[in-house]
C-alpha cells in the first residue's frame, strides 16, 4: 500500500525514472537552501515519488517533483497523495501561491497540474537547462 513519508535525501538517489536524471540533477535538489518541507511517496521500499516545496519569498513557493517510472502504473494513487501533501504543505507554511514548471512536451505533467488545481499562466520559452520550453503554472488561493 503506498504511503506518504517524509522526504529523506537518499530517496532521489533511490528513484528510477524513465527519463535522464543525473546524480548532479538529484544533488542540486538535495542541497537546494530554502526547501521548506518534502514527502516521498513509497510503495514497500520502493521511491514512487518525491515532491516539495521550495520558498521563494514570504507566501510563494515553487513546487518540485520527480516521479518514477513505477508512478503512472498508479496514476490516481499517485495524484490524490501529492495534491493532500501539496495541499498540506500550502496550508502549514501559510503559502498563497505556489508555481511550477511543467515541460512543455509532457502532456501527462501538463493535465496532472491541472488536475491539481494548477492554471497555466503562460509560455516561458527557452526556459529548460536545453533551451527547451515550459509553461509556468500556478495555485493561488
Amino acid at each position: 500500500m503506498p504511503r506518504l513519508v517524509p522526504f529523506k535525501n537518499m530517496h532521489l538517489f533511490q528513484i528510477e525514472t524513465d527519463f535522464e536524471f543525473s546524480d548532479a540533477n538529484r544533488t542540486q535538489i538535495v542541497h537546494h537552501e530554502e526547501c521548506l518541507t518534502a514527502f516521498s511517496l513509497l510503495d514497500d521500499n520502493t521511491v514512487i515519488a518525491c515532491g516539495g516545496v521550495y520558498r521563494l519569498w514570504e507566501g510563494v513557493g515553487e513546487v518540485w517533483m520527480v516521479l518514477s517510472k513505477d508512478a503512472r502504473k498508479m496514476p490516481i494513487t499517485v495524484s490524490r497523495c501529492t495534491l493532500a501533501a501539496f495541499e498540506t504543505i500550502m496550508e502549514n507554511n501559510d503559502l498563497w501561491r505556489v508555481q511550477a514548471s511543467v515541460h512543455a512536451n509532457d502532456e501527462k505533467a501538463y493535465r496532472f497540474a491541472d488536475w491539481c488545481g494548477f492554471e497555466e499562466e503562460g509560455l516561458m520559452k527557452m526556459f529548460g537547462p536545453d533551451k527547451s520550453d515550459y509553461y509556468r503554472f500556478a495555485r493561488v488561493v
